[in-house]
């Protein structure tokens, strides 16, 4: 790898290791940004894909339908996770990382390799993480005494 693909990588990991440190207080309210912020970028990866369906970043060469419907998944799939988020529903932070891991073995699979995989492999681990902390001490962002309050236990 040469310097300027390291480069941002270095920067990312020095990003996403701050985010971890000034963040991990309230975890859910973190992991429902993450969540947000991937519609987003998948909406905008169908976008650029749709927009320039010549560019090929493909090992296999795959067609806009198939890229394009695999983002399209996974944001609808984020969309239901940010639902459960928003609704304090214990089983969204399980669904943002089966749905952040299927999203990084496509990647892996399917894109060249690049520093942008190691760049989204970060993102990934961040989402992971977050999810995790939720899962694992929902007392540590209020979401524990919420569900107490409202009587929900799902």
């Amino acid at each position: 790898m040469r310097l300027d693909e390291i480069l941002p990588i270095i920067v990312f990991t020095i990003i996403a290791l701050l985010i971890v440190k000034k963040f991990s207080k309230n975890p859910h309210n973190t992991l429902t940004g993450f969540v947000a912020a991937n519609i987003v970028l998948d909406l905008t990866a169908i976008a650029i894909w749709g927009i320039f369906p010549g560019i090929q970043w493909t090992i296999y060469r795959l067609d806009f339908v198939i890229v394009g419907a695999e983002a399209a998944l996974a944001a609808g799939l984020y969309a239901l996770t940010l639902f459960g988020l928003v609704k304090l529903k214990r089983w969204a932070p399980i669904l943002a990382i089966i749905v952040t891991i299927n999203q990084r073995a496509f990647a892996t699979y399917v894109f060249y390799p690049s520093s942008g995989l190691i760049i989204t492999l970060i993102w990934s681990l961040l989402i992971i993480y977050f999810a995790y902390i939720t899962l694992k001490h929902p007392s540590a962002n209020g979401q524990a005494n919420t569900l107490q309050a409202t009587g929900t236990t799902s």
